[in-house]
């Protein structure tokens, strides 16, 4: 590769790198999720710099065009999963803030010690903490995956993680493998919190049959807010499915088939039809 190719290349991530850094907006409770898994910086803007970084090591070595292809597309997969996490986990901050606002709507109504109302807070409040737990999982995996994107640069062990068994790359089937984690686990994110978001909404139905004139305003507020970075989330693994897909195909093997993410009730993360085992 000439010098002004490797130039040109170089100029382009680095712009690439500010655009999507001046374009992050995250939410406050978001941003301190994310952080705790990538250590505190911009998830954004690691993976701009590691998907120009990538691409650049791999042309300017002589690797194949495939290799460029997996590179990019695990980029950008692990770039969706990062998003995804964040926008989880401002939807889990503003389900959070809703169960607590429905539950002292209950007591304030006289109902707060009534068993179906403290039946459903709880399971209101488990669904948001599975909904966390898998945000940080989204995290965690998509922060992996950026690593292995680029090996060369990075290496194979992230946040104290050993990523990939060499000591210097990561074999076909290892980067396939974190990025199927990473897809997963992002559709996880998206499947919990919008899971959370139905039960709680279930919640604010009972309260509301209990006692029509309890006041749930806030309540309402913060679940549309919910939802709205909970579809966000959904859209973000979707993406990441996309571009597993075109790991896969880059890599010449084809990967397990991992279904969109649809509809606005979620699962669990761990029953249903959604694919969203682990």
């Amino acid at each position: 590769m000439n010098s002004n190719k490797l130039s040109f290349l170089f100029t382009a991530s680095l712009l690439a790198c500010a655009q999507i850094s001046a374009q992050t907006q995250n939410p406050a409770g978001a941003q301190a999720a994310t952080s705790a898994a990538v250590g505190g910086v911009s998830s954004e803007l690691i993976l701009a710099s590691v998907a120009g970084v990538a691409v650049i090591a791999s042309l300017s070595s002589g690797n194949s065009g495939s290799v460029v292809a997996s590179a990019q597309s695990s980029t950008a997969a692990a770039t969706a999963a990062s998003s995804a996490a964040t926008q989880s986990a401002a939807a889990n901050t503003a389900v959070v803030a809703a169960v607590d606002a429905l539950n002292a709507a209950a007591s304030n109504a006289g109902f707060g010690n009534d068993s179906r109302v403290t039946a459903a807070v709880t399971a209101a409040r488990n669904a948001t903490t599975a909904a966390a737990t898998a945000a940080t999982a989204a995290a965690a995996a998509a922060s992996d995956l950026a690593a292995a994107a680029n090996v060369s640069v990075v290496g194979v062990v992230n946040a104290g993680r050993t990523i990939c068994a060499a000591a210097n790359s990561c074999t076909k089937a290892e980067l396939l493998g974190l990025n199927y984690t990473a897809v997963t686990a992002t559709k996880t994110a998206a499947e919990t919190s919008l899971y959370a978001i139905t039960l709680t909404t279930t919640l604010k139905t009972l309260i509301l049959s209990l006692a029509p004139s309890a006041i749930v305003t806030s309540a309402v507020a913060s679940l549309d807010t919910a939802l709205t970075a909970a579809l966000s989330v959904q859209t973000a693994a979707n993406t990441a499915i996309t571009a597993y897909v075109a790991v896969a195909t880059a890599l010449g093997t084809t990967g397990t088939v991992i279904a969109a993410s649809t509809g606005t009730t979620g699962t669990t993360g761990t029953t249903g039809t959604t694919g969203t085992t682990r």
